[in-house]
C-alpha cells in the first residue's frame, strides 16, 4: 500500500509540476509528509440535497472519483462539501499543502472555494482559493500555515460544492505537512 501511495503521490505532482520541481518531488520522501490517506474514496461528504457516488475513473491517478451532485445554490457554499481530515498532528507555523484531483462534469466549466481549516468553530481558515475546475482532469492546491497546534483529526480541508446546479468529480486528495518554515514559493500553485 505504501508503494501504491508513493507511486499516486509522485505521479500526481510530476504531471503539472515545472520538470525541475517534479525531479525533487521524485528524490524526497513526498509519503512522509502525507498527513491523510490519499485516495479518492477518503472524501467525506457532508450536506442536503445532494447525490455522490464513487465511480470508476481510468482518466484520473487511481481510477476512481467519487461525483458529487448539488441541485442548485444554497444559502452557504459550504452547505455541500467534500472534505478530509488530517490523521496526524500538526504543529504551530507547519507549511501545510492540500492536493487534490477534481474535474467538472457538469457544467463544463464551476467556480467553487476550497480551504484548510480548523474542524470545528471558530473554523480558523489557514489557508484558501476561489477554484475555477474546468472538464479535464487536474490537480488543485490550497496551502498556508498553520496559526496554532492541532491535534490529529482538528486540521481539515474541503471543497465546498453549494453554489450552483453542478456535478464535480473528485479524485485522490492529499494533505502535506512540510513542517516548519518552509517556503511556499517551492510548493505547486495553480494555473489559471
Amino acid at each position: 500500500m505504501k508503494r501504491y501511495i508513493t507511486a499516486v503521490l509522485i505521479a500526481s505532482f510530476s504531471l503539472l509540476a515545472p520538470a525541475a520541481h517534479a525531479a525533487a518531488l521524485a528524490t524526497i520522501d513526498v509519503i512522509g509528509k502525507a498527513i491523510n490517506h490519499p485516495a479518492a474514496d477518503q472524501w467525506s461528504i457532508y450536506g442536503t440535497s445532494e447525490k455522490h457516488e464513487l465511480v470508476k475513473d481510468s482518466g484520473v491517478n487511481g481510477g476512481a472519483a467519487f461525483q458529487v451532485t448539488s441541485a442548485g445554490a444554497a444559502l452557504n457554499p459550504w452547505d455541500i462539501q467534500a472534505g478530509v481530515t488530517t490523521s496526524k498532528a500538526v504543529k504551530k507555523g507547519d507549511v501545510i499543502l492540500l492536493a487534490f484531483w477534481a474535474r467538472a462534469v457538469t457544467p463544463q466549466t464551476v467556480n467553487v472555494p476550497a480551504v484548510v481549516q480548523q474542524t470545528s468553530a471558530p473554523y480558523t481558515r489557514i489557508g484558501a482559493e476561489n477554484l475555477t475546475i474546468t472538464a479535464d482532469w487536474k490537480l488543485y492546491y490550497v496551502s498556508g500555515p498553520a496559526d496554532q497546534d492541532y491535534a490529529a483529526g482538528t486540521l481539515g480541508a474541503s471543497v465546498q460544492l453549494a453554489n450552483g446546479a453542478q456535478t464535480v468529480a473528485l479524485g485522490p486528495v492529499f494533505l502535506l505537512n512540510y513542517g516548519p518554515g518552509y517556503n511556499p514559493k517551492y510548493l505547486p500553485h495553480n494555473i489559471p
